[in-house]
């Protein structure tokens, strides 16, 4: 009895350390994107953006290059099984942005500066083998800010703002995934009592994989 009831403990022992083989990892950026979901986290060194500043003066308007600050985002994609990729998400995190003491009288800033898409859109794309992949959309992208001044935040609406042109490039391989975004609108982005505008948006973002 004791070596039937030992004989099945050591089975019980043996079955329990049955491990099922976790998945073979994909052999490319395209495998990977089919998978599902891939998150890529936007690198603040690596990223850059400007944008044009004009206020008024007496003598009509006054244009500034402004340079902006990309603090953290993120994007996130997927491929279907034809390899068309889709921007799950894209969030940026900017910088302050100064507003000149001419305009409002006293020294201002936009700040909490945020750019996501409104919802998922899909890339018309071209693949180059099966890690690297170039296509263009254009986006809606919904603005979020605050106008801090004299150690006050104020939030501000988020204005109406037009598609804007995105070039997207993937590449990489299975365990890494590289993306670069460049995002320029060339109009009129906002404008503030007739007083300040921004026009000329100009974004290159790099992200990777974590």
């Amino acid at each position: 009895m004791r070596a039937v009831t030992s004989l099945l403990l050591l089975c019980s022992a043996c079955s329990a350390e049955i491990v099922t083989p976790d998945p073979s990892p994909p052999e490319s950026v395209r495998e990977r994107l089919e998978l599902g979901e891939t998150q890529l986290l936007i690198s603040s060194a690596e990223s850059a953006g400007a944008i044009t500043a004009r206020r008024r003066t007496g003598d009509g308007w006054s244009a500034g290059f402004v340079e902006l600050e990309v603090q953290t985002g993120e994007v996130v994609a997927s491929a279907d099984g034809e390899g068309v990729i889709t921007l799950e998400r894209l969030a940026i995190d900017l910088g302050p942005i100064e507003i000149p003491p001419s305009v409002l009288g006293y020294e201002a800033q936009l700040t909490n500066v945020k750019l996501e898409i409104a919802g998922p859109a899909r890339v018309a794309t071209t693949w180059s083998g099966d890690d690297e992949s170039r296509g263009m959309v254009e986006l809606e992208l919904e603005l979020s800010w605050s106008l801090s001044h004299h150690g006050s935040t104020l939030p501000l609406g988020s204005p109406e703002l037009p598609l804007v042109p995105v070039e997207l490039v993937l590449t990489g391989d299975g365990s890494v995934v590289h993306a670069e975004l460049r995002l320029r609108s060339p109009g009129e982005l906002w404008s503030w009592a007739d007083l300040l505008k921004l026009e000329e948006l100009t974004l290159i973002l790099s992200a990777r994989t974590p």
